[in-house]
């Protein structure tokens, strides 16, 4: 019911931020995008990856398939990231 009334009262036009369901979820997805795809986060794993190899803890197998892994999320948080800035600065102009 919640939702239904959140869906309608946003059909024309009226939000309560702190009570609007739709508006909390948007949050919760956010914060989770941004502790998931962190790109410090990101390059701090590439790092560790790059030293576990030159120190021998893992084999060249395991650094290329895991470093392959790393760049893809890091290709992807930077990307969030551009966005995440793009709609901020489109929201405070």
């Amino acid at each position: 019911m919640l939702l239904i009334d959140d869906l309608i009262l946003r059909s024309i036009g009226i939000t309560i931020p702190g009570l609007d369901l739709i508006y909390t979820l948007e949050i919760i997805r956010d914060f989770a995008f941004k502790e998931l795809y962190n790109p410090e986060k990101v390059k701090n794993g590439l790092k560790e990856n790059q030293m576990l190899y030159e120190f021998g803890e893992i084999s060249r197998a395991e650094f290329e398939e895991t470093r392959s892994k790393l760049m893809e999320q890091l290709k992807f948080a930077e990307r969030f990231e551009e966005m995440n800035l793009s709609v901020r600065s489109d929201i405070f102009a």
